[in-house]
């Protein structure tokens, strides 16, 4: 907040010159309280109205605070300055935190940053110093002479969007001064600057303050009040993707040092034009709400007039552009798998639910004859409740992926379901063949064979990846479901057949079973004295189930997707089983005497 009204005149002097270069000042003039809500700043992350200003400087914290706020700007190419006053309070001793706090960034118009500056441990006996980094969280290269708690610096950033290299100098005059820099990352637009909090360990207060970006090192190294126009258009992030379904944008601009007014009251007023059509008159700042809109690429053009309608001189406009997208039908999901991330889709055949995990992105699994795909709806955009098994028609969403599984994610509610009581049989398979082509089975119910834990005995916990052998062959399984009824159930010590869901993580098969019958049926060995099960198969809808003991026997019956169908308590060493409101198919059955368990497939005619 520092005023330096010589150089402010010297800078009125030189305008005509250096006019345009200057992108925007700011000075952090307002009331103590939150930052956001004053000039042009927008929270982007973290708890709204936790980054403060106080005492005319923006007070930048770490250990609780964590919204994060940026400024956005009209993009220019090649390099662009940022460079603020700073200083770090007094923390007790020599800083040590973790090399990972940066606190001010450029950024794009989405989530990547550049031109960080970190807060580091000292290098040899001051409090602290400072590290640059091109767009890594961690310093790239290190300030060689410690500061001081509590003093002021002025740090001066350069980052060249051609190379994405980020260039820091500290309390210089020239560009030729001392400097260090980071890598160079590769080629990046930024249009926003933006202050970053984090709600990590480390506790550090940083207060910055004469912000100024420029396109040289002139422009930024000496603080000067910007006094010329600026707009731009902070929503939505350029080259945005709607879904299909949108039909409404709003526009959200920010204008700064020119009072938007209608009648010749203020300094002029805004023109936009959308795809160059007719320009229409603005005479607030107000968002532009665009409806009725199609599928179609559109590109919004807003620019500060005065009084009469004649553009200013130089010209200040700004331009985003976004996307509608369109539908492109597929007829089953082998053909969605095989289309492009990113792009939207319409599944005109039938699918299944194979599955609802129940979780808090109201996940569910489908398939068909073809394949299976996850859907990933975390927005709740699917509000129909549907049943496993249900079908569903005319799918619509977005393809993409997490950690290499392929995804789905809805844009529309398809609506009630189109059938009812489907049936799923899992294709059988060996854990070779799943080893060998995981792909082919992602997010498929398979059946695979003979399978042993190495593990068994031991407890299931949610969220752990455990080792299954088959022979020579190695792969893992996966505990996802937290809800799922097999955590905290003894993995099984013997040879399985289990019934799970294909899947890799990042490159590497593995699988999830559904629930424990998926586990539990397939146990190789019976351990049960005198089990035994006839006729099987079932002809006249009842069976005999004969044991060595008298003892209490739990008897339940599962189809061959793990569901348990029919469950009853028994006693004696020979009883008889009415199965007459099970229709014809092969089920599982499974008996538990006193801890002992057998399993047997049966067949009911």
């Amino acid at each position: 907040m520092r005023k330096n009204y010589f150089l402010c005149f010297l800078f009125a002097l030189i305008s005509y010159v250096s006019f345009g270069q200057v992108i925007l000042s700011e000075d952090f003039s307002y009331a103590d309280g939150s930052l956001v809500g004053n000039g042009a700043w927008a929270s982007f992350s973290g708890t709204a109205g936790d980054l403060l200003v106080s005492s005319g400087q923006a007070v930048v914290q770490h250990g609780t605070p964590s919204e994060d706020a940026s400024l956005s700007f009209t993009s220019v190419s090649g390099d662009i300055f940022y460079a603020f006053d700073f200083s770090v309070d007094d923390l007790g001793s020599p800083y040590s935190g973790t090399d990972n706090e940066y606190f001010a960034v450029f950024k794009d118009s989405g989530f990547g940053f550049s031109a960080r500056i970190d807060i580091v441990p000292p290098t040899a006996a001051g409090d602290y110093t400072v590290g640059i980094s091109s767009t890594t969280s961690t310093a790239q290269a290190t300030w060689a002479t410690d500061l001081t708690f509590g003093t002021s610096y002025r740090a001066i950033v350069k980052f060249d969007q051609n190379t994405g290299t980020a260039q820091l100098w500290i309390d210089a005059t020239a560009a030729t001064d001392t400097s260090i820099s980071g890598t160079a990352d590769g080629p990046e637009t930024v249009s926003q600057f933006a202050l970053r909090q984090s709600d990590s360990s480390v506790n550090e207060t940083v207060r910055v303050d004469n912000l100024m970006i420029g396109q040289t090192f002139d422009d930024v190294d000496t603080f000067v009040a910007q006094t010329n126009p600026t707009l731009a258009i902070s929503s939505p992030s350029d080259n945005s993707t709607f879904s299909p379904e949108t039909t409404s944008v709003d526009v959200g601009i920010s204008v700064t040092n020119f009072n938007v007014a209608a009648g010749g009251t203020g300094d002029g007023y805004i023109k936009y034009t959308v795809n160059s059509g007719t320009a229409v008159d603005k005479f607030d700042t107000a968002d532009i709400s665009l409806t009725s809109l199609t599928p179609n690429s559109y590109a919004v053009t807003v620019e500060l007039v005065d009084n009469s309608g004649a553009s200013l001189s130089p010209a200040v406009s700004a331009t985003v552009n976004f996307t509608i997208a369109s539908y492109t039908q597929v007829a089953d999901l082998a053909a969605l798998r095989a289309g492009t991330e990113g792009n939207y889709y319409e599944v005109t055949g039938e699918v299944v639910m194979s599955y609802n995990t129940g979780n808090s992105r109201n996940q569910k699994y489908i398939q068909d004859a073809s394949a299976g795909i996850l859907i990933d709806d975390s927005a709740g955009t699917i509000t129909t409740a549907y049943n496993v098994y249900d079908g569903i028609t005319g799918l619509k969403g977005r393809l993409g992926s997490f950690n290499d599984v392929s995804q789905f994610v809805p844009a529309a509610d398809p609506g009630a379901a189109t059938s009812t009581g489907n049936t799923i049989t899992p294709e059988v398979v060996t854990l070779a063949d799943f080893e060998a082509s995981w792909d082919n089975y992602e997010s498929e119910l398979i059946t695979i064979q003979n399978v042993v834990f190495t593990d068994g005995g031991a407890m299931f916990a949610a969220s752990q990846n455990y080792e299954i052998t088959s022979g020579a062959t190695t792969s893992t399984f996966r505990t996802n479901f937290s809800g799922a009824d097999y955590i905290g159930t003894t993995i099984p010590s013997t040879g399985v057949d289990m019934t799970v869901i294909g899947g890799e993580f990042r490159g590497d098969p593995q699988v999830t079973a559904i629930e424990l019958a998926g586990l539990v049926l397939g146990l190789k060995d019976n351990d049960i004295e005198g089990f035994a099960v006839y006729p099987n198969p079932v002809n006249a809808k009842t069976f005999k189930l004969t044991t060595a003991s008298f003892t209490t026997k739990t008897v339940q019956i599962f189809n061959v997707l793990g569901k348990e169908v029919y469950t009853t308590k028994v006693n004696g060493v020979n009883n008889e089983i009415d199965v007459a409101t099970l229709n014809s198919g092969i089920y599982i059955l499974k008996v538990v005497e006193e801890g002992k368990m057998a399993s047997k497939k049966l067949i009911i005619k």
